[in-house]
C-alpha cells in the first residue's frame, strides 16, 4: 500500500450497482452518511448508467460524482481486471479522500481504496473484502445474498448511523421544477405519467395494453398523458395517440429528453403507472403515487408510494406474467388511488 493521503481529504461513497433504480434505492443511505460527516456532503463513486450526475445535480449531500469505468453493454472498461484495480486506485488517490464507504461486498473496491492509501476504509467486510478494510462494523457472511437495500440498511444500523429517510427522496432544484411546471401549465389536469420503458423485454407490458389503458384513463377523466421512456419507446406513440383521439395537446413524450429534464416535471404528476423500471423508482422518490406492474419480477417494497399490480394468481413469472396483467386490474388500482386521494 502507498503512503496514506492527507487527513484533511474528502469523504467518498462507492456504490457500484449500475442502474438508476439501484442509485435511488441507496438515496437514504447516501443522505445518512453525508449527514454524519462534518462537511455534510460526500463524493459518490459509481457507474455512468446510474445517471448519478443528473440525480444529484441539485443535491447538497453530494459534492461530486466520480465515474467507475467497468464493463457494460458488451464493452470492457478501464477499471476491469487486476490492472483495472490499479487504475482505480490511482483515480481514488488523485481525489485525496480521507475516508471511503463501500456499499457493496466486492473486494476490488476495498482493495483499490487500500492501494490508494485512503486512511479510513469502511465496508460490509464479507469474504476477501475484510482484508482491505480497517474500520468496522462488518456484516455476517450469511447476508451476502441479501438485497442491496437491506445490506446498506443493516450496515448503517450496525454502525450506529441514523437513517432519517425511511424511503428514497430525490432532492431537486426548485427553480427547474417550477419552470417545468410552468412550461406545461396549459395541459389539462389531472396529469398521469405512463412509464413505457423497460430494461428487459420480460418486464414490458406492451404498446397494445398501454394504448388500451390510455383510452380507459381518458374515459375516466384523466387530462394529460406524459409518456416516459428512452428512444426505444417511440414505437408506442402512434397507438397511444390513436387511443386518445389524436389530440396532441394531451400528450407529452420524453423519449429524447435527458434525465434531468424529466426529473424537473416528474414531481408534478398526479399519478404514475408503469413497468418495473427506473422511472417507477424515480416517481416514488419524487413523492408521486405510483402503480407498478410486477408481472415478471417481485414487487418492490422500499417505498409506500408504490402500489404493486401482480398477475391474477399473485405469482410473477418472466415467461408471460406481464401479459396476464389486465387493463381492468390497473384501472381498479387507479380507482383505489382516486378514492384514497379524495379521502
Amino acid at each position: 500500500m502507498a503512503d496514506v493521503v492527507a487527513a484533511d481529504g474528502k469523504v467518498a461513497i462507492i456504490q457500484p450497482l449500475p442502474g438508476v433504480g439501484d442509485m435511488v434505492w441507496h438515496l437514504p443511505h447516501i443522505h445518512a452518511l453525508a449527514e454524519a460527516q462534518p462537511e455534510g456532503a460526500v463524493a459518490v463513486i459509481t457507474k455512468p448508467r446510474s445517471r448519478a450526475d443528473q440525480l444529484f445535480a441539485a443535491d447538497p449531500a453530494v459534492s461530486e460524482v466520480v465515474w467507475l469505468d467497468r464493463a457494460q453493454d458488451g464493452k470492457g472498461g478501464s477499471h476491469d481486471g487486476v490492472l483495472g484495480v490499479l487504475k482505480l486506485a490511482r483515480l481514488l488517490r488523485s481525489h485525496h479522500f480521507r475516508r471511503v464507504y463501500v456499499l457493496h461486498h466486492s473486494w476490488r473496491y476495498a482493495c483499490a481504496a487500500w492501494l490508494a492509501g485512503i486512511p479510513e476504509r469502511f465496508g460490509y467486510g464479507m469474504g476477501r473484502q475484510r482484508r482491505f478494510l480497517n474500520r468496522g462494523p462488518y456484516l455476517p457472511e450469511s447476508m451476502r445474498r441479501d438485497h442491496p437495500l437491506d445490506l446498506a440498511t443493516a450496515w448503517l444500523k450496525a454502525a450506529g448511523i441514523a437513517q432519517p429517510e425511511k424511503e428514497p427522496q430525490l432532492r431537486l432544484d426548485s427553480a427547474s421544477v417550477a419552470a417545468a411546471r410552468a412550461a406545461y401549465a396549459d395541459r389539462p389536469r389531472p396529469w398521469i405519467a405512463l412509464g413505457l420503458g423497460s430494461s428487459e423485454p420480460y418486464k414490458q407490458w406492451g404498446a397494445e395494453r398501454y394504448a388500451a389503458l390510455a383510452a380507459a384513463l381518458s374515459e375516466d377523466g384523466w387530462g394529460s398523458f406524459f409518456l416516459l421512456g428512452g428512444p426505444e419507446a417511440k414505437p408506442f406513440l402512434p397507438a397511444i395517440r390513436a387511443a386518445l383521439g389524436d389530440d396532441p395537446g394531451r400528450l407529452v413524450e420524453s423519449f429524447d429528453m435527458k434525465m434531468g429534464e424529466i426529473l424537473a416535471f416528474l414531481g408534478a404528476m398526479d399519478l404514475y403507472v408503469g413497468n418495473d423500471t427506473s422511472f417507477l423508482n424515480l416517481a416514488a422518490a419524487s413523492g408521486v403515487p405510483a402503480i407498478g406492474l410486477f408481472g415478471a419480477t417481485p414487487p418492490l417494497t422500499h417505498s409506500d408510494a408504490i402500489a404493486a399490480i401482480l398477475p391474477p394468481d399473485g405469482v410473477p413469472d418472466k415467461s408471460g406474467g406481464m401479459a396476464r396483467i389486465t387493463v381492468e386490474a390497473v384501472m381498479e388500482a387507479v380507482a383505489a388511488h382516486k378514492a384514497k386521494a379524495n379521502g
